[in-house]
């Protein structure tokens, strides 16, 4: 199955997360690439012709980074204008310091992609501060749960 995973990142820690993510799943014999918002055009995502999504964004002011709203509005456009229907489920990842804007993101994709399954499971993890110092205790281990969940909300 092909999978993007649709990031944007300030400071690194969600390019860390969304990298540890994609190796992960590649290593599950899954087709994975990565796509950062600020780097890769939204028809280009679409090109890649994804079956799921992983989307994820560090939080900013209590929301997800605004250019990953954009991005995924884009999409939605494009979708609508019938460039690609491939994408049928989802799944929401943040890196953030205390609050947990998962549900947010998957509130942009629905509204983009309105017959998507989304998976009924977020990764939040906490990386302490703005540099990531801190990262959550466990978090590759709560990160691997995750990905195990989401690989049987695939099949």
């Amino acid at each position: 199955m092909k999978i993007a995973v649709l990031y944007d990142s300030k400071f690194g820690n969600t390019k860390q997360l969304a990298e540890f993510l994609a190796d992960r799943l590649g290593s599950s014999g899954h087709e994975v690439k990565t796509f950062r918002t600020t780097e890769i055009k939204p028809t280009d995502l679409l090109a890649f012709e994804p079956e799921a999504i992983l989307v994820g964004a560090p939080t900013h002011a209590w929301n997800p980074a605004r250019t990953l709203g954009r991005y995924i509005k884009k999409m939605g456009k494009l979708l609508k204008e019938g460039k690609s229907a491939a994408i049928k489920k989802a799944a929401a990842f943040n890196c953030n310091n205390g609050t947990d804007v998962c549900h947010k993101i998957e509130k942009k994709i629905a509204t983009a992609f309105p017959d998507i399954e989304m998976y009924n499971e977020s990764l939040p993890l906490n990386t302490g501060n703005m540099k990531g110092e801190y990262w959550e205790e466990n978090w590759e281990e709560k990160t691997n749960k995750f990905i195990t969940g989401f690989l049987n909300f695939l099949s």
